[in-house]
Order: structure tokens, then C-alpha cells, then sequence
């Protein structure tokens, strides 16, 4: 059940669970963890090791930083890192 857009790149060692959505441009560092049902938004990146927590969503163009676990829904433009993630900054104009 799981959908995955276009010109998306999912390295090795990741794990994309059961029906999650994965956007357009969208990098799934390697060793990222997504549970099920996590969507994550175009041009997204998620970082090396990270751990997204079922049912979550990542909004588009955000940056999820390496190693970090993301248990709430992270809005546009954001940039998180930390255990749990905290938005730092916005990390594109929105």
C-alpha cells in the first residue's frame, strides 16, 4: 500500500513501511526509519539514521536532520533535528 512519486531516492539500509506516501523529490537518507502510514511531502529530505514514528507527516521541503526520531508532524519549510526532533528554523522560504 505504500506509494512512492517520482525521481525519489531511497538508499540503501532504509526501511519504507506499509502505506506510506513518499512526494515527489524526496531523499530517504540511508539507515532512515519511516513506520507505517508516514507521509512525507515533496522535496523532503530525511536524514541519515532518522526514526519517523507511525502516522506522522513531514510537509514539503523540510530537512530532517541525521539521527533524529520524529514523533509529532513536522510543517513546511522546516528544519528538525534532535531526539525528540525540534523545528530549528525554517529551512526554506516559504
Amino acid at each position: 500500500g505504500t506509494k512512492i512519486g517520482s525521481n525519489v531516492l531511497i538508499n540503501s539500509g532504509s526501511i519504507v513501511e506499509h502505506d506510506c506516501k513518499i512526494s515527489d523529490h524526496v531523499q530517504i537518507s540511508p539507515g532512515a526509519c519511516l513506520g507505517g502510514a508516514v507521509s512525507v511531502g515533496e522535496g523532503s529530505i530525511v536524514g541519515l539514521g532518522s526514526r519517523v514514528i507511525q502516522g506522522v507527516s513531514i510537509g514539503n521541503y523540510c530537512m530532517i536532520g541525521a539521527g533524529t526520531v520524529v514523533t509529532k508532524d513536522i510543517p513546511n519549510n522546516s528544519l528538525v533535528y534532535g531526539i525528540p526532533a525540534k523545528r530549528i528554523k525554517s529551512w526554506l522560504s516559504e
